[in-house]
């Protein structure tokens, strides 16, 4: 059950009949107060952040920041799962003053336990907030840096083919200077090797 609407078995708004006292909405108005907005969100001590991860251990961490094992929000809840979920809010807030009454409890003890319990849930959030941005930060600069390296490598490959491709144009250019001068002289050897006319007879 969301802390709203148990809150709002306790909570009267305006034009809804109850049958709470003046009394009692002036404790419960007090313990609200400081319940949960007005209490700052707070791990338990030696809390193992690393562990704040898959299936929350809630109840170990209550049990770690040494709230009383009095469960009053949970025992609350299970009876008003019981109840018909028809019945009028008014009938509902005094089948629960009488369930705490029977069990020895208020209605300040179930927003005292509810504000513990809620100072530690957020802790719990606002820790995993943190710790969360500072790994995606973290992986980000990672991501980034070998985003670097990629562009650089490929920038290196870039250039080794423009580099190639030049010396391949040099080595072109130069073999066929090479092969130009090999057939001048090839023709020259040949016109020089080949036989005298031989001359006319005389007559």
């Amino acid at each position: 059950m969301a802390w709203n609407k148990l809150k709002s078995l306790f909570v009267v708004t305006e034009g809804q009949p109850t049958t709470i006292s003046a009394e009692d909405n002036a404790v419960i108005e007090a313990a609200l107060a400081h319940t949960p907005e007005a209490v700052p969100a707070e791990l338990p001590p030696d809390t193992d952040r690393s562990k704040l991860s898959g299936t929350i251990d809630f109840q170990g961490l209550y049990d770690q920041a040494g709230i009383p094992n009095t469960d009053e929000v949970e025992a609350l809840e299970k009876f008003l799962v019981e109840l018909d979920h028809d019945l009028p809010q008014a009938s509902k807030l005094s089948s629960a003053k009488a369930f705490l009454k029977a069990i020895g409890k208020s209605s300040t003890d179930v927003l005292t336990d509810a504000a513990r319990k809620i100072r530690v849930v957020r802790a719990v959030a606002d820790s995993k907030s943190a710790d969360s941005q500072h790994a995606i930060t973290t992986e980000q600069a990672a991501i980034d840096g070998l985003q670097q390296q990629i562009d650089d490598h490929r920038a290196a490959i870039e250039a080794a083919k423009r580099d190639l491709e030049s010396v391949k144009a040099q080595c072109t250019t130069e073999e066929s200077r090479l092969q130009g001068a090999r057939m001048f002289f090839g023709v020259m050897d040949q016109l020089t090797d080949d036989p005298k006319p031989a001359a006319p007879p005389k007559r």
